[in-house]
């Protein structure tokens, strides 16, 4: 014991310290640190990862989806216009491509049609030809059809107008045998019109109809010499330049 009644305390021990050196490996990369599937990356980094990831999917996917909208719209777009890659208003009749029927197509030249079959009100057979001699309306649509039914009326007038004067307005349905009846009440109320009808649904394709309303122009020749795929005003003044003109050829 000291003069303090005290027992003398041993010496601390010196903290080893690290060597310095190539051969000592940091504590942060220590060997026993458990790796990952992400290449040693802790769960919080693999996660935003994969959030990263799954962001970048997502714009892509609406980005894809756009172009692809955009694609149709623009692919679909002449076809609701009545106007195809390969066609436009020509020809001597293409003045009267304007107004209700500014994306009327005309032909440089007339062009055959083919002689569909059909029937009538009273199922009697009949064909195209025999309204040879007569500008022919020819209007294909069905009862299903919303925007072939909101133009009817205007079908309707432009007959009244031309009535006994060579002009033939023909709206032809394309609907199946058992909406025959349906198809007969609703043109007895678009009068002066009368019922025409392929249940076989032959003539879309033979006419290159490929949606509905379709009305092809036919001159006294039995001759297509424009069509318009799509709704239109059929009693509109530049309708009845166009007929006028034909009447007169």
């Amino acid at each position: 014991m000291d003069n303090d009644g005290l027992a003398a305390q041993p010496a601390p021990r010196p903290v080893p310290q690290p060597a310095q050196g190539a051969g000592v490996t940091p504590i942060a990369e220590a060997a026993g640190e458990p790796k990952g599937r992400g290449g040693g990356k802790p769960p919080k980094k693999r996660v935003n990862v994969w959030l990263f990831a799954a962001i970048v999917a997502g714009v892509l996917v609406i980005a894809g989806g756009a172009s692809l909208i955009i694609t149709q719209k623009l692919y679909q777009a002449p076809k609701k216009a009545g106007v195809t890659t390969s066609e436009a208003a020509e020809g001597p009749l293409k003045a009267y491509a304007k107004g209700s029927i500014a994306h009327l197509v005309t032909y440089a030249s007339p062009r055959p049609i083919e002689n569909i079959p059909f029937v009538d009100r009273d199922r009697k057979p009949l064909h195209l030809s025999d309204f040879k001699g007569q500008v022919v309306v020819l209007n294909v649509w069905a009862t299903w059809c919303a925007p072939c039914r909101y133009e009817m009326p205007t079908l309707a007038n432009l007959q009244r107008h031309y009535a006994d004067r060579g002009v033939k307005v023909l709206p032809l349905s394309v609907d199946e045998d058992s909406k025959f009846e349906d198809v007969k009440s609703f043109i007895d109320v678009q009068e002066p019109l009368e019922v025409y009808a392929d249940t076989t649904f032959s003539s879309p394709s033979k006419l290159g109809v490929s949606g509905m309303p379709a009305t092809l122009i036919v001159d006294k020749q039995g001759r297509a010499v424009a069509r318009l795929d799509g709704e239109a005003s059929w009693d509109t003044p530049e309708v009845k330049a166009l007929i006028d003109k034909l009447l007169a050829e």
